[in-house]
């Protein structure tokens, strides 16, 4: 897969991590009582939550190869890739962070819905720096 086409495929990341907010925010961002269909929203996150971890590790995989085939073309990782590939590891440690909050740490569940904003600014922050700046280069 070449940049352009990853940088375009990589936007639906972009696109799941703006869908979750909306819900978490429908759901858990109102006062009062949550809506009729709270359970319906939770169980929509619970499932575009993890279409985005497999997303996300399919685009990491995809990244990790133009990375070696880079390496092997004998072009190094420039300052903006190195931030790249920081910010995603980051951001996937606070994903599964989130997630075994969820699934294995109830006393933290307190946590998760401040890792998921986190989650999503930070997949907008991702896509920002590598996917937005690439367009504006090519």
């Amino acid at each position: 897969m070449d940049p352009l086409t990853k940088t375009y495929i990589s936007s639906g990341l972009v696109f799941f991590a703006l869908f979750e907010f909306w819900i978490a925010m429908t759901v858990f961002g109102t006062s009062g009582k949550p809506g009729p269909h709270a359970r319906l929203w939770i169980r929509l996150h619970r499932i575009a939550g993890y279409i985005f971890l497999f997303y996300f590790i399919w685009i990491s995989w995809v990244c990790l190869d133009l990375m070696e085939r880079l390496a092997d073309a004998g072009r190094n990782l420039d300052a903006r890739g190195t931030i790249h590939g920081s910010l995603a590891i980051m951001l996937f440690l606070i994903l599964l962070l989130k997630i075994s909050f969820i699934r294995m740490y109830s006393k933290y569940r307190t946590y998760a819905p401040l890792l998921g904003i986190v989650v999503a600014i930070g997949t907008l922050t991702l896509w920002g720096i590598a996917g937005l700046m690439f367009l504006f280069i090519v």
